[in-house]
């Protein structure tokens, strides 16, 4: 009977072969593992989509923390291992001849493959906006083309750097182009404050409600934190953004900002009209050097302390988009208006 120790060594084995064939290319897998990082969706992709089109940023947003949250509570229920450590605590193969990288070493369990689900599911939307701009005929598949040939990237960058097993990279497709289908038509795109609200509440509650169900049950949740802290070649490649209650404050966090966001009073006055691809731009350069700079300030070790200010961190993120840019550049056009004048 093929078992699932079967399963993982002819990854692990699959992975050792990657590493063989594509050495001396590993600052381009690295590069697109960090492209389909989860946080890079709040970092990049958001920004992006809200310069493309305002719903189409919401509903990026959306999904990626939406999908996010679904990942980790399907993460502590599937108990996947991830190969850095499997190599190690199995003895079924000689797990010093397989490299590690300063990605490698994630602390949540490892199936679905989160790379692959939550950006597969953030980006589908921007998939289909292309789709439906491109004229008919074969430009039409180019954007599908391209998120399939990312796609493969990321998951062949995830097996590389030993973070996922081949099935774990399937199922995180799989799982987010199906999730990205089923939820780009249910976006909140205009709800009470209250809405978000309870939506970042529902997130954080049921998140702990889970760990705290699981944990009365006798589960360890922190099994995956102790092996991949125990197996990893370097502690400073162990990163805390890289926890599963890091991910839940993140959702959740983004959650609450995009409810201050659309139901600000600013809103309203800063979307009366459609900016131009001019002011787009500069918007869009300002949002992405603003959420870099403060998600490169450090934060303190203390668990409590740094979910705390983490929440907050990723609460700015849609205020920073979707007011601050908006308004710092409607500013500049006014300045420069009256300078003319």
């Amino acid at each position: 009977m093929f078992q699932m120790d079967d399963i993982h060594a002819t990854g692990a084995a699959f992975a050792g072969t990657l590493q063989e064939l594509l050495h001396g290319s590993e600052e381009f897998w690295l590069w697109l593992t960090y492209l389909g990082d989860p946080g890079t969706i709040f970092l990049l992709y958001f920004p992006l989509a809200y310069a493309l089109q305002r719903r189409l940023g919401v509903t990026v947003l959306w999904l990626g923390l939406i999908c996010e949250w679904l990942n980790l509570v399907f993460k502590w229920f599937l108990f996947g291992e991830r190969p850095f450590w499997w190599v190690h605590e199995s003895g079924l193969l000689d797990g010093h001849k397989l490299r590690q990288f300063p990605s490698t070493c994630e602390t949540g369990p490892g199936s679905p493959s989160g790379h692959c689900m939550i950006t597969g599911a953030a980006l589908w939307p921007m998939v289909m906006f292309f789709t439906n701009k491109s004229q008919r005929g074969i430009q039409r598949y180019v954007p599908l083309l391209l998120y399939i040939l990312l796609m493969s990237g990321i998951g062949v960058s995830r097996l590389l750097i030993l973070a996922h097993f081949p099935h774990q990279v399937l199922a995180g497709i799989l799982s987010g182009v199906l999730l990205g289908y089923i939820l780009k038509n249910n976006v909140p795109h205009e709800r009470s404050f209250m809405f978000y609200t309870l939506a970042s509440l529902f997130l954080m509650l049921g998140a702990l409600l889970v760990y705290w169900g699981m944990s009365a049950f006798g589960v360890d949740l922190s099994w995956s934190i102790h092996l991949a802290t125990k197996w990893c070649s370097k502690s400073e490649w162990i990163r805390p953004e890289t926890r599963p209650f890091s991910s839940v404050t993140r959702s959740a966090g983004n959650a609450l900002g995009l409810g201050f966001a659309l139901c600000c009073p600013l809103y309203q006055k800063l979307h009366r009209k459609t900016p131009s691809w001019h002011d787009r731009g500069i918007s869009l350069l300002l949002s992405v050097l603003f959420i870099k700079l403060q998600q490169s300030l450090p934060l303190p070790s203390p668990p409590l302390l740094y979910y705390t200010l983490n929440f907050l961190r990723h609460a700015l993120c849609p205020l920073v988009v979707i007011i601050l840019s908006p308004y710092l550049v409607s500013g500049l056009d006014l300045a420069g208006t009256h300078k003319r004048d």
